[in-house]
């Protein structure tokens, strides 16, 4: 499985400014399992090196949870959904909230599905398992010759780019004659994200994530049905919208 460790560093001349390629990140959903008190739950990797785990799917932050709970004893803990752009700026304070003799690394940890067809496509190319592990951490797909769609609130066709191999196939579907030419590709989200603060047309468009069109639906139908009943604690703990805590945990 392969895992993003976040941490943009001194880019070249940029065509658009960082924080605005990241807020494209605001449709994909990630998951991060914070303690009783609402502070995220980090590990330690070395004496001087502290982890931030993130899911991309619910289920897989709810076994970290459920893991945790078990080996520390904290009963209490739950999962936050929160948008990619925002658990970057979790990661930005975090890191001035923790010691200074300490480091902070976010490691985003895609669905393991995607995992293994992002590995199945590389491997078809002739791309060997070490380079695949080294230079692909976070799956994101997209096809050759491209697929475009013209979001809501544009005029102009984007380059669509999906994070869920499901929904790839479901655009090939949707667009003519598409299946006959076209070819499934992949490259690692910290690539795109270069590629994206480089995009001068910002002719980049990433789809919404499963999990995150999920997140958005219990919303509403919770916001139609108020006296609906109440969901399992577990349920519960993935559909909480409770983004402005995690963003002040700090």
């Amino acid at each position: 499985m392969g895992l993003l460790m976040l941490g943009l560093g001194a880019m070249p001349a940029l065509a658009i400014p960082e924080a605005e390629a990241i807020r494209k990140l605001a449709a994909v959903a990630v998951y991060v399992v914070v303690d009783p008190e609402g502070w995220p739950a980090l590990y330690p990797e070395s004496p001087d090196r502290l982890v931030l785990p993130m899911f991309m799917k619910a289920e897989q932050a709810q076994q970290a949870r459920r893991t945790l709970e078990e080996r520390q004893d904290t009963e209490g803990s739950r999962v936050v959904p929160m948008s990619l752009d925002i658990a970057f700026e979790l990661n930005k304070n975090l890191r001035q909230a923790i010691p200074v003799h300490k480091s902070l690394i976010m490691q985003l940890e895609p669905a393991q599905e995607d995992w293994e067809k992002a590995k199945e496509i590389r491997l078809a190319e002739g791309i060997d398992q070490g380079e695949i592990d080294r230079n692909l951490k976070v799956p994101v797909f997209f096809t050759n010759p491209s697929i475009t769609f013209t979001p809501p609130g544009t005029e102009e066709a984007k380059v669509a780019f999906f994070f869920n191999y499901s929904q790839l196939q479901q655009a090939k579907q949707a667009v003519p004659d598409s299946n006959l030419d076209s070819e499934d590709k992949v490259m690692d989200l910290f690539l795109l994200i270069d590629l994206m603060i480089q995009d001068e047309e910002d002719k980049y468009f990433l789809s919404p994530t499963e999990d995150w069109l999920k997140i958005i639906q219990a919303q509403q139908e919770q916001q139609s049905s108020p006296s609906q009943a109440q969901p399992s604690q577990d349920q519960q703990d993935v559909q909480e919208p409770d983004q402005q805590e995690a963003q002040q945990t700090p």
